[in-house]
């Protein structure tokens, strides 16, 4: 019995010194933390998606990217619009539990009840929890665009204010800054997305705005080194989305993939993040820096990756970052050859690139001087500094022969542009799918295409692809009109195929409407294909637009 006794003692000591060793293990690894923030400075650049960060010229940028933590796949929501995004942002969930399903969206005015909400109907924000759990903390938010907001209860905020422009939001960042001490600023510039939608994303344009952003924002970076503010200060920068072609909104990783970075105490050093990332986890890794209990709402997560604190997570990052090459030719297509040149924002780099989609290795073309693009092909191309590799830069071009120019009398929807009024000659077919990215839809409208071939030829056979989806709304159409000119000015009719045509040799799906000519030769050839108009009586549509869906005019 006594061996019994000692030998339970001896258990319980152990356990005892055990569970004191694991209190200890916890205690050094609370010490371990990040510390503290004294501030927190989100900046938040509407539409400035992964290609628009790293091809524009942004010297700040990279260099609080050198002072800290980068990552270029940062996972945003859908709809990959601004308002459910950027309420994603500032509530640490999605739409599904905070509700904002569009730009138009109020708190009065929704399609999806919110899993949670205040007095005031809105789903618990950052600003919230701040409030709440800090109530002597000051909290603001600087913006540029009015709908955002509509987001959040601005009762727990010390300033709220709508400004003209980025310019005027920065200036007046600092100002409040260097004044207040807010523990938690958000300073939302729009500008590039705006020029985004003006001049089309990955223009020229686009990346100037970019820039000019980053100017500005040098500004304020200077401010808080002169002011001892930004060596004790955590800055977050991010986007909501990228862009293609002039809008968003659609599911492609151009849309919905964009950079996140952050700089500040504890912050890991020059340094990519590997780990996944998702938008709505910046409010809770603003709620870990400030020492917050996050609300059960919420789905986010920190992203511990990017702190020293977290040895485990932030041992798995260890790449550097290098901007990818900028290109002079986009993707698309092309009646001519073109120059392709390649720039880098960074000093002592070298650009291999590859002609067949290929990977780029250091065994790859160097980049010395600009190439002669003069028939289809798909060129890759990265930056390269020792061991380091930035992010492919793809160009798809394709060379279109025999044809000078395709002219639209009125635009495809933004929804189904495929690439261009060029597209309706590229020779790509689309599938019975009409959301493959090869169908230009028309909604309510016609189709009216002017081929310009650049001299006379002759015309045997003109095929039109069309597809036929009566459930999805999408209806053949009543006519199809051709007509040809020397000029482009003045037009003659040779042919018309009309509805009762069409469904002798139409059905179901995808449908190939000839025509056969003799003896006609022109210039341009012009192809008017008429839209029904409305869905008709016993559609479940019926009185709404119809579409008109063509992927390829084939002249033969």
């Amino acid at each position: 019995m006594k061996k019994m006794d000692k030998m339970r003692k001896l258990i319980s000591f152990k356990s005892t010194l055990l569970i004191l060793i694991l209190s200890l293990i916890s205690g050094c690894t609370l010490l371990k933390s990040p510390p503290r923030a004294k501030m927190i400075i989100l900046i938040g650049i509407d539409g400035m998606g992964t290609d628009g960060f790293q091809v524009a010229r942004t010297p700040q940028l990279n260099a609080l990217v050198q002072d800290g933590a980068l990552s270029l796949k940062a996972r945003g929501v859908m709809p990959t619009v601004s308002a459910p995004i950027w309420g994603s942002i500032l509530t640490g969930a999605g739409p599904e539990q905070h509700g904002i399903t569009s730009n138009s969206w109020l708190r009065d005015n929704y399609s999806i009840e919110a899993t949670s909400k205040d007095s005031e109907g809105f789903f618990p924000s950052i600003f919230t929890i701040i409030r709440e759990q800090m109530p002597k903390a000051k909290t603001a938010i600087i913006y540029d665009w009015d709908g955002l907001g509509n987001i959040f209860n601005h009762k727990y905020l010390d300033l709220v204010e709508l400004t003209k422009g980025y310019k005027e939001t920065i200036k007046k960042a600092i100002s409040y800054i260097i004044e207040e001490k807010p523990q938690f600023i958000f300073l939302y510039i729009g500008h590039p997305d705006e020029v985004g939608h003006e001049s089309g994303y990955g223009s020229k344009e686009y990346y100037t705005a970019i820039e000019n952003v980053d100017r500005e924002l040098s500004g304020l970076v200077q401010e808080l080194k002169k002011r001892m503010i930004y060596e004790e200060a955590h800055i977050i920068v991010l986007a909501d989305h990228g862009g293609l072609d002039f809008g968003h909104g659609g599911e492609s990783m151009h849309e919905i993939e964009v950079p996140w970075m952050i700089t500040g105490p504890g912050v890991i050093k020059n340094r990519m993040i590997e780990q996944p990332i998702n938008l709505w986890d910046t409010a809770s890794t603003i709620a870990y820096l400030s020492g917050l209990k996050q609300p059960g709402e919420w789905l986010g997560r920190p992203v511990l990756g990017a702190f020293e604190a977290n040895r485990e997570e932030a041992g798995k990052n260890w790449r550097r970052y290098l901007p990818k090459p900028g290109s002079s030719v986009k993707s698309g297509l092309y009646t001519e050859p073109k120059e392709l040149s390649f720039t880098v924002d960074a000093e002592g780099v070298e650009i291999r690139y590859t002609m067949d989609g290929s990977e780029p290795n250091p065994s790859s073309l160097l980049y010395k001087k600009p190439v002669i693009l003069d028939k289809s092909a798909t060129i890759a191309a990265k930056s390269m500094k020792e061991n380091m590799e930035s992010a492919k830069s793809v160009i798809r071009f394709t060379r279109i022969l025999g044809i000078k120019n395709v002219f639209l009398k009125s635009k495809a929807s933004s929804r189904y542009p495929s690439r261009g009024a060029l597209s309706l000659v590229d020779g790509l077919r689309g599938t019975s799918n009409h959301r493959d990215g090869k169908w230009m839809g028309f909604e309510g409208n016609d189709l009216e295409a002017t081929i310009d071939f650049g001299k006379s030829r002759d015309i045997r056979k003109v095929t039109i692809g069309f597809i036929k989806a009566e459930k999805s709304w999408i209806f053949l159409p009543r006519s199809i009109e051709f007509s040809v000119s020397e000029n482009g000015k003045s037009f003659r009719t040779v042919g018309l195929t009309l509805k009762n045509e069409m469904k002798r040799l139409a059905g179901e799906g995808v449908n190939n409407i000839p025509k056969e000519f003799k003896g006609l030769r022109a210039r341009y050839l012009k192809v008017k294909a008429t839209n029904i108009g409305l869905c008709p009586e016993g559609h479940p549509g019926a009185g709404e637009k119809a579409w008109l869906f063509a992927d390829e005019i084939i002249i033969e």
